[in-house]
């Protein structure tokens, strides 16, 4: 979307519109000895360009008379020799509908004609009171015709000197960018110097992850691949005085890794806002951004809550492309706003119902679209990974001998992994599988045999598990590849067991599960600043984003332990054969005896 000058909203608190000159009784601001030429200042307190340059065009002049400006002329800056461009003026003033008033909707110019002179247009501009919609739509018609400034006689970049006594338009003569607003005001200068308050009213946004991964004021989180991110933006209805029509669009543009849910909800001063009164747009009417949020008709439905509170949430899923680096998953949004009341998009005339409207009323789309965009919001979300080695424990090699052929399985707190390679089993009411205490999974159903089960759950067997796929709910057993490793992706903070179900061919069995605790309690923005342990013991993550260890294993059969089961079998064996024995010794007694 392309961005024009950008403009605030008109009049000052020294000036209520373009109220009563002379014909209707005007208060002076001063003394009737007042000097002779005026400053003119614009407090640029709320400004935000601070290099802006002015200039005033003197729409009326006169001389002050008991605190009256009377005998009322056309001023220097407007083109009353040009008789084209007068009648251009009053055809424009004429059509204007933000000029009629009382119960017929007459327009206070409609009585006059070529010959009209100065104070009659200042009679009928009189008549229009203090409406700041009215004031606001004269001085974007007198922009187009004002032809010189006055001559600037101070050399301050925010005061204009040798104003006479008059009405003057004030412009910002400034070419503005996305940050630097043109200012258009009108006001009275009677007897006095006068101050112009520029008005800075241009919308903001805020964005921010919610819930309890949010991390450095939801600036960040980390979570696991599968897991829903929550968004929440804030912004405020701006003040839409002097405007006809609002562009209100708010942009978001996710990286690969995260996938829209299409869930948003929106809120105006606390109140949902109907469906019907925005779009969601989403592919090419996106605009190249993920999707975008265009609100409709925002003028006509909102221009009544300015101050009010914006919140819009939705959520975003952590996707098998997610980036599982300290790179993160960045998410950006903007808003796109109108920032000039004195231009009307597509000459839509303002509050006139019998002019045509744009093909697209509420996105701008056009070249000369007066709109411009806030700065860029963004958030990110960090996942983690284990990757463990299985290398020969009485290696002397430098690294150390890698193994294959052990197979582990993962369990944890997060129930989303990618398993970079391996096998799983994902619960499935028609799957064939019934997952055993030891970790191992059998197509035997328990029937009565319960106790050797870790409940009666069906599982189906994951083939291909790769970087790519993503489960849930899902138990991770997997092989170490040919370099002896193995890696599970994509994970959150939490505790995880990591158990050994198969030791390599000829080597022992690991004697207890290991335990690797991950803490995000360091992410931010900038760095995911990940922190691990392994059974209590820290481990170095380097500034990458994976917990990276050996698991040694070592040759040879282990030998029953006292109290085992070998030893119970010694028992019995020996128990049988004291006691046949014993039978033995019997028999022979009494076969000896019969003899």
């Amino acid at each position: 979307m392309k961005t024009n000058k950008r403009a605030l909203a008109i009049l000052t608190s020294a000036f209520m519109a373009i109220t009563p000159l002379a014909a209707t009784g005007m208060a002076a601001f001063a003394e009737d000895e007042a000097p002779a030429t005026h400053d003119i200042t614009v407090d640029m307190e709320n400004a935000k360009a601070a290099d802006s340059a002015f200039a005033a065009y003197q729409i009326f002049t006169g001389k002050v008379e008991n605190g009256k400006l009377t005998g009322i002329q056309w001023g220097s800056g407007m083109p009353n020799s040009d008789a084209e461009k007068m009648e251009n003026l009053l055809t424009a003033l004429q059509g204007e509908a933000a000029f009629k008033v009382g119960e017929g909707g007459t327009n206070v110019f409609a009585s006059l004609t070529s010959a009209s002179t100065a104070e009659d247009y200042s009679k009928a501009i009189g008549k229009l009171g203090d409406r700041s919609d009215a004031a606001n739509a004269l001085a974007r018609i007198l922009d187009d015709v004002v032809t010189s400034p006055i001559t600037d006689t101070n050399s301050a970049a925010n005061i204009i000197g040798g104003a006479a006594s008059g009405y003057y338009l004030v412009k910002e003569t400034t070419e503005a960018d996305e940050d630097n607003p043109i200012t258009l005001n009108l006001l009275k200068v009677v007897g006095d110097d006068v101050t112009v308050t520029t008005k800075e009213d241009l919308p903001t946004l805020e964005k921010k992850i919610t819930g309890a991964t949010a991390k450095d004021d939801g600036k960040a989180n980390a979570v696991s691949i599968g897991d829903a991110v929550p968004y929440e933006i804030t912004s405020k209805v701006p003040d839409m005085t002097g405007y006809a029509k609002y562009f209100f669009v708010i942009s978001d543009n996710m990286v690969e890794g995260l996938t829209f849910n299409n869930d948003v909800a929106i809120t105006i001063g606390g109140t949902t806002v109907p469906a019907a009164k925005y779009e969601v747009q989403t592919g090419a009417a996106a605009d190249g951004n993920t999707f975008q949020i265009v609100f409709k008709n925002f003028y006509g439905n909102w221009k009544n809550n300015a101050g009010d509170e914006i919140k819009v949430t939705y959520s975003a899923t952590l996707n098998e492309h997610a980036d599982r680096t300290t790179t993160g998953n960045l998410n950006t949004a903007n808003l796109t706003y109108s920032n000039n009341p004195n231009i009307v998009p597509d000459g839509e005339s303002p509050d006139n119902p019998d002019e045509p409207k744009p093909p697209t009323p509420d996105n701008p789309d056009e070249p000369g679209d007066p709109v411009g965009k806030t700065p860029d919001k963004q958030t990110k979300t960090y996942t983690a990974n284990i990757k463990l080695t299985k290398v020969d424990g009485a290696s002397t090699a430098t690294p150390k001998a890698t193994l294959t052929g052990a197979k582990f399985k993962l369990t944890g707190t997060a129930a989303n992994v990618v398993l970079v390679n391996g096998t799983a089993y994902q619960k499935d009411a028609a799957g064939t599988f019934y997952k055993l205490k030891d970790g191992t999974f059998t197509t035997t159903a328990p029937d009565g045999n319960e106790k050797l089960y870790d409940g009666t759950d069906k599982y189906k067997e994951v083939t291909n598990v790769s970087s790519n796929t993503t489960y849930t709910d899902i138990c991770m057993d997997a092989y170490v590849k040919s370099d002896g490793t193995l890696e599970f992706g994509g994970l959150g903070a939490g505790t995880y067991t990591i158990t050994e179900l198969v030791a390599p061919s000829g080597y022992n069995m690991l004697d207890a599960p290991i335990v690797v605790v991950i803490s995000d309690t360091g992410v931010t923005f900038d760095a995911p600043a990940w922190t691990a342990t392994k059974d209590g013991e820290d481990i170095d993550m380097n500034d990458t984003a994976t917990v990276e260890f050996e698991i040694e294993n070592k040759e040879g059969s282990t030998l029953p332990s006292t109290g085992g089961i070998g030893t119970k079998l010694f028992y019995i064996f020996g128990g049988i054969l004291v006691a046949g024995s014993g039978v033995l010794l019997i028999t022979k007694k009494r076969m000896a005896k019969d003899n």
